[in-house]
Order: C-alpha cells, then structure tokens, then sequence
C-alpha cells in the first residue's frame, strides 16, 4: 500500500510519464488568465445566475476570457505523422471526498468520491477531443483547446426541470385547483384532517395545497438547470490526459464520458480515481498530469441588488403588495437579479403565545426584573388572551435595502400606542444555492437584552437550510436505520433512507450555557449558572442531522469532545431527537449589538462554527465530524432571521416568553457581508 501512495503522490506532484510516441510539456490549464503564483484568484460572478447557474469564468466578461483558454505542446516521436487524442478534467479539492479507501490493506474506490465536483467538457458527450495531424520533426507543437466549469456538469437528469420563471399569482388557476380539491371526496377529507393536525382552517389548508400544486407543476421541464448543481467554491485542480488512437480505445466509457455510470460498480466512476489508481497498469500510449496551477473562487453576495418577494412562498391568501419597490419585490429585474429574498416563516398555530398586554422598549433602560415580575404577579393566568406569533401580512413592509447603512435590514416591529400590538418573525434568505464552503456573514444584530438583563424574547439567527425539498436535493442514504423526517414530532420509529432536509444554524438566544443536570451522564458535579443574573448570551450551533445513527459516535444526552485542545460538549436530547447541539456563551456585547462576523464552515467530514469581531480573528465555538454526525450533502441556502421563540425551547430559559411584552418600537437587524468560500 505504501507503494501504491508513493506511486500516487509523485503522479499528484510531478504528473505521469514520457510514452514511445510522444512527449507533452508545458500544461496550462488557463493560459489566457494571468497570475503572480500558481493560483489564480478568480470570483464568481453573480450576475442572473439565480436561473441559469454559475459559470467559471463569467459569460459577461470580455470575449477572450469567457472561457479558459489551456494549452499543451506535444512532439511526435514515432515514426510517422500522427493525430493524438486529450482530455481535460477539473475537480475541486476543497471540498471532496477522497477517491481512495482503504479496505483490507488494499486502496479501493470510495463510492462516496462519485459526489465530489468534477468534470470536463461542458457537453458530455464529447469524449477525447483530436488534434490536427502532428508531423514527427523532433518538434513540439502547441495544442490549444477551451472550457470552462459549469453546474451539473454530468448533465444528470435529476437536475434537469422547467425554466425558471417569475410567478405572478393567478387567482383564476388558484381557485380552480381548490374547487376541484372540494369536489373530490377522497382528497378534502384528507385536507380537512391535515388541517386539523396543523390547527388552521380547512380554507388556509385548501390554500397552502393549491399553491404546493402551482409550484410543483411549474418546476417540471426537460431542461438543464445547472443551478440545481452549482459549483463549489474553494479550490480546483486541472488534469490533462493525452494519448493515442489505441490508449483512447483503453480507456472505459465511464471515463471518457463522465455522465456514464460505470457498470461495474453502477455508479459514477471519478476520473481522478482511474487515472491515479491505474498508474502502474496504465499502457505507455496514455500520459496524464496534474498541473501546478490551481483556481480558487468564492463567491460574494450582494445586498444592493435587492430583495424578491417570492409570492409561491408566501402562503397567505390576497397577499398586500402596496409596499413592494425598487429594491424589494416580484418585478422582473429583482426576480433575474436579486441576490437575497424575503424569507417566510412557517408558523406553527399549535404553539400558543398567552402574552401579557404590554408593550415595552425591553432593550435599553424601560424594562426591569422588578417590572417582569410585576406583570407575572399582575397578569397570572388572567388577562393574557391566545394568539400566535405572526408573519408579516404586507411583504417587503420589514425587509429593504437601506442606501444609508448600506446594507439590508430586517425588523421585527413594533407598536407604541398598543394598537395591534405582534411578536412577529422576519428575516431574509439567500437564492443562490451551495453544496459545502465557509459562508461568512457580516451582521449587525440587535441587543437583546435590558439594561438589568431582562430579555427581549427575540432570537438571531444565521443558518443553512436545504434549498428546495424535491428529489433533486436529496441528501446521501443513511446507512444505519434511515433518517427520522422533519415533520414527524415526538418519539417515532418511522424512518427514511433519504430525505431532502438539512439545517445548521447558529442561534443566539437568552438561556443556561449548560444543559439539564441530569443529562451529564456519570459525572458526580454537573456544571451549572444562573443566566438571569449575567448578561451573557449563548450561541448555539446545530446540525440537523434527523437523528441518522451512521456515525460511529452517535450520543444521546452530553458527550464531551476535545478537538485541538479545544473541548465541546455535544447534546442530544434522546435517541429520537433529530438535531445535535453544542452551545458557547459570552457576553452579549461580544455576540450581538455591533458589526460581528458569524461563519458556518460547512465541509463533506465537519462542520465548525466560528464568531469574532474581525474575519481574520474569530473563535473557533463549535465542532462536529462525521463520526459523530450525519454531514448534509445536498444543497443550501443561507438564512438570516430574527424570531420569538418559546423559551421552554432552551431550557433552563430564566425568562418566559408569555410574559415579555409586545416590542414597543422596531427592533432592527443589518445584513452588510455575505460570502462563501
């Protein structure tokens, strides 16, 4: 085996061999692009990629530089004039899985590496490009060929689908899908019964169906929504393969055409893997290197090209659209052009909110512990009415872009005179989709908590979350016993092999920094505080991993983890509960209240949570590995957000939800930075 990975290492470092009847140098995979080293630092452009997909390089450069231009120079050492045949191959190695495993002492294909980010030609089907006829002079001769990097770049037909369009709604079509639910005895019995469970009318379930069928049947189609698979930000390598006409015949279909799946093993073959893994056994006609050269990308989001309002999601019926604008709303040039939308929140009408009838500026000096038990004292059980915490009924009313601050802001708001007074969630999300980077995000958040350490019952958040939940975007199988679904609430032993739903988050929220005393298993002394006397906030990172128990150290309860002498504590509630947490806490002018850098580093074996003032000194607050849970794989979407959560939520929670007043004035978030590298 130690010979095997020397073998590789030296193929890696110094590419293959000299062949009887050629000889290549001088390999560069983008000639036409210059750089001061070996990487060559290229941003992803963003423009209306958000329909047709990340292009490296960008279409809207100039002419020379849409495509990268790689040349090679070859000299023909046989015995008579010759065509050869090459091949290009791009992989992002940041962001991948090994192409090798070890099983029994033996270097074998890891199926897993069929998901890493590879590809070649832009149309697949194009398998070894030829050359002109190349005389044998004893002279090199320059071969200059083009391609780029592109999404879905095996055109595999799960992510092909219609084109994207802007929806306006159609009354017309909406009631003509509810009245033909109402018509069909099967289908609203089960509407009426669904409506039940989530407590709202047969009338708002019947509504939520009929636009669940307007977005659905608008998405099928037969095209290439490259989108759907956008490259990855990071890192990419650049393989030539050059051979003859008896080397090209060698090489396997799976190869030559990526888009093929290997019948040997009924699954994408990565080329990177046959290349490096058949070195020695390669027949002399076929060279292969692996150029010094390197891209790195990222991708940097803007705030100022606006906020759409993606009405398909917002399920409330007639919806008010007088405060949509320039820089916020459904018009043709938000939906092509805006980076960012106005994200939705689900409300679940089973949590009750039973809120005192007050309303206070809670942050700042108004809003005491004598004040809060006052109105505990005061209100008991009387008093406080049913509601539920609320989205907005006018969208575009709590989001915008703010040409002062230069970025866009999100408010949950307020109301001075007690007139209808609201706990209501907003936030904003991102509409350019990933799979892995480290999504960093510049945000002021705003305080939340008084003077005297009283909460103000608001929850920031920064978070990944799947992109869409159609088969596309399904995540890897789990291989133990299968995923517990989202929706499923409580102990349950339903389960499923895959699932579209994934989430990580940071959450700032007002509780303990520790966890109930008797989920620390087996120690004697479990730490423990009192957060209603400090004015520190936790910060607790998640990852949604639905309670798949494939990973070898899958632990329920507290399980202590030391990473890099870092130590971190990772709770599970029980067996069944379907997310994984590890909290951090600090004071709250060092995790909201200002400009703070907030960083998700998402990677296929880990994920780490970072905060810090500056993005090039931040603390490391959290750290997961696939040992310990199930990594997502598919892809994501950021959201930025602020809610009201119930604090039984995070228990031992020392304030009650119910009894923080209604916000008095607006309560403002600003969004300035979003990148993903």
């Amino acid at each position: 085996m130690k010979k095997l990975l020397f073998i590789i290492f030296c193929i890696i470092v110094f590419g293959f061999k000299e062949t009887n009847t050629f000889k290549i140098k001088d390999f560069n995979p983008f000639y036409n692009f210059s750089s001061k080293s070996d990487t060559l630092f290229l941003d992803m452009d963003l423009s209306n990629v958000v329909t047709k997909g990340i292009t490296i390089p960008s279409e809207n450069t100039r002419n020379d530089q849409q495509y990268f231009r790689f040349s090679f120079s070859i000299k023909n050492t046989s015995t008579t004039p010759k065509s050869f045949y090459y091949k290009i191959y791009y992989q992002n190695e940041s962001y991948k899985l090994t192409e090798f495993t070890d099983k029994d002492k033996q270097m074998v294909y890891n199926n897993l590496s069929s998901n890493n980010f590879y590809g070649s030609w832009e149309n697949t089907k194009e398998e070894f490009h030829k050359t002109s006829l190349i005389p044998n002079d004893n002279n090199f001769h320059q071969v200059i060929d083009s391609f780029r990097i592109v999404g879905n770049p095996r055109e595999e037909q799960r992510y092909f689908g219609a084109r994207l369009k802007n929806y306006k709604p159609d009354t017309t079509r909406i009631n003509g899908i509810i009245n033909y639910i109402k018509s069909d005895k099967p289908w609203i019995a089960q509407i009426e019964k669904k409506a039940k469970i989530n407590n709202i009318s047969v009338d708002e379930q019947l509504y939520l169906d009929a636009m669940w069928i307007i977005d659905d049947e608008r998405k099928k189609g037969e095209e290439n929504n490259r989108w759907k698979r956008n490259p990855r930000t990071g890192n990419y390598s650049f393989l030539i393969v050059v051979t003859d006409e008896k080397g090209e015949k060698d090489i396997p279909a799976s190869v030559k055409n990526i888009g093929v799946k290997d019948n040997t093993i009924n699954n994408f073959l990565n080329p990177y893997y046959y290349y490096f893994s058949s070195a020695s056994a390669l027949p002399e006609e076929i060279y292969i290197e692996k150029s010094k050269k390197v891209l790195r990308t990222k991708a940097v989001l803007n705030p100022s090209k606006g906020i759409y309002v993606n009405l398909l999601k917002y399920k409330i019926q007639n919806a008010d659209t007088s405060y949509f604008n320039r820089s916020c709303g459904n018009s043709e040039k938000l939906f092509y052009g805006a980076h960012f939308e106005q994200f939705f929140h689900n409300i679940n009408k089973n949590y009750v909110l039973k809120n005192i009838p007050e309303v206070y500026n809670v942050v700042k000096k108004n809003y005491t512990r004598e004040q809060y038990e006052e109105n505990m004292s005061k209100y008991g059980n009387e008093g406080r009415s049913d509601s539920f915490v609320t989205i907005t009924n006018s969208p575009a009313k709590t989001v915008g872009w703010s040409k002062f601050k230069k970025a866009i802001y999100i408010k949950n708001p307020g109301d001075k005179k007690m007139d209808k007074p609201v706990k209501e969630n907003v936030g904003v999300n991102t509409r350019i989709g990933f799979t892995y980077g480290k999504y960093r995000a510049k945000i002021k958040f705003p305080k939340l908590l008084s003077n005297s350490g009283v909460w103000n019952g608001v929850t920031c958040a920064f978070w990944l979350l799947y992109q869409d939940e159609a088969e596309w975007n399904d995540r890897s199988i789990c291989k133990d016993s299968g995923y517990i679904p989202k929706y499923e609430v409580g102990k349950t032993d339903h389960r499923v092999m895959t699932t579209s739903y994934s989430e990580i988050d940071i959450e700032i929220v007002k509780t303990t920094q520790y966890w109930p005393k008797s989920y620390y298993i087996g120690n004697p002394n479990p730490p423990s505080d009192e957060p209603g006397k400090n004015k520190n906030l936790v910060v607790a990172c998640t990852n949604w991993d639905l309670a798949c128990k494939e990973p070898s150290k899958f632990n329920i309860f507290v399980r202590n983890s030391v990473v890099d002498g870092k130590s971190f504590d990772l709770f599970r509630w029980d067996q069944w509960y379907k997310a994984l947490t590890i909290k951090y806490s600090d004071d709250q002018d060092n995790i909201v209240g200002d400009y703070i850098y907030y960083e998700i580093d998402w990677q296929p074996d880990r994920i780490i949570w970072r905060i810090g003032k500056s993005k090039d000194n931040m603390t490391e607050i959290g750290y997961m590995d696939s040992t310990s849970t199930k990594i997502p794989d598919n892809q994501m979407i950021a959201v930025i957000s602020q809610e009201f959560h119930d604090a039984s939520w995070w228990p031992v929670a020392p304030w009650d939800q119910n009894f923080i007043p209604f916000p008095k004035n607006d309560i403002y978030g600003y969004i300035y930075e979003l990148e993903i590298e």
